[in-house]
């Protein structure tokens, strides 16, 4: 068995879904220089008809190891279906993809889960991950 890449939830009201290192973790055993993250915030479709989330965003990351062409190494997710959307990540880390294997696929829209296929903002270029429209 290797702990390394478990996929982890926390079923709170806002779920939390990670697997691997954590952003700091990754800068620790990479350094910073051979660290990329892509993020973003976004809000659900289903949250569009709902008062009571008008006013919340969630948010999710990439953490990559540059030096090998952008592996993985860390996937974060703030936002509904967090075990659900964080499994099918943790499979293809556990494979070894890199942010342009994840880049490539073409997302099932409108899911949670196509938000991470198309993150393309750094928080090396933008630490504001707000997106600015559709």
């Amino acid at each position: 068995m290797n702990y390394d890449l478990v996929a982890t939830t926390v079923f709170t009201p806002l779920e939390y879904g990670a697997c691997g290192l954590s952003e700091e973790d990754a800068i620790k055993k990479y350094g910073d220089e051979n660290i990329e993250v892509y993020h973003s915030t976004f809000k659900p479709l289903e949250w569009s008809y709902n008062e009571e989330h008008l006013a919340e965003t969630c948010y999710t990351k990439l953490v990559c190891n540059i030096k090998e062409n952008e592996k993985v190494v860390g996937f974060h997710y703030c936002g509904p279906h967090a075990g659900e959307v964080t499994q099918g990540f943790a499979v293809a880390m556990k494979l070894g993809a890199t942010r342009n294997d994840i880049y490539d696929t073409v997302g099932i829209h409108p899911t949670c889960a196509e938000e991470i296929i198309t993150l393309n903002a750094t928080k090396r270029e933008n630490p504001d991950a707000s997106k600015t429209g559709c």
